[in-house]
Order: structure tokens, then C-alpha cells, then sequence
């Protein structure tokens, strides 16, 4: 994107004023895009999949984790608490 602008902002600048129109700029650039690349729906197709494959698997790990934090939290959670009642049972038959 960067380089896109740093390659178009001297032909803008280049523009007199009243030539200057965003709109039609963007027209020509997208028929420009349309005209040199033909998309073949196949290859779109494919890497929206592959995309969202990624994305799932990235998800799932990340739940992964999650899981295992927790799973870890609730036993350190039990044995805090299984070893705490213990201690105050055995102080009040003392």
C-alpha cells in the first residue's frame, strides 16, 4: 500500500488543480487492475478456503490454551481449597 502511494502521489502532484478528481482516478485505477488481472473464481476460491482454514486453525489453538489455563486454575483453585477446609477441620477439634 505504501508503495502504491509513494509511486502515485508524484503523478497527483503533477495534476493542475481542476484535473484533480479522486473519483475518476480510482475509476481508471480499478479498470486498469480489472483489465490486466482475469479472476478465475477457482483461484479465488481457493484461498478464501485456505484463508479460512488458517483462520480456524489459529482459532483452535487458541482455545486450546484457554482450555488448558483453565483446566490448570480450577485444579489450583481444589487443592487450595481441598487443603484450606482440611486445616480448618482439624483446628476445631482441637
Amino acid at each position: 500500500m505504501v508503495f502504491i502511494l509513494y509511486r502515485k502521489i508524484p503523478l497527483l502532484l503533477a495534476l493542475p488543480p481542476e484535473e484533480v478528481k479522486m473519483g475518476d482516478f480510482l475509476k481508471q485505477g480499478i479498470r486498469k487492475v480489472a483489465n490486466s488481472q482475469k479472476i478465475r473464481p477457482e483461484k479465488m476460491l481457493n484461498s478464501t478456503l485456505s484463508k479460512a482454514r488458517s483462520l480456524a486453525s489459529k482459532t483452535e489453538t487458541q482455545t486450546a490454551e484457554w482450555l488448558e489455563r483453565l483446566r490448570r486454575k480450577s485444579e489450583r483453585h481444589k487443592e487450595e481449597f481441598h487443603e484450606s477446609y482440611w486445616d480448618q477441620l482439624r483446628k476445631k477439634k482441637k
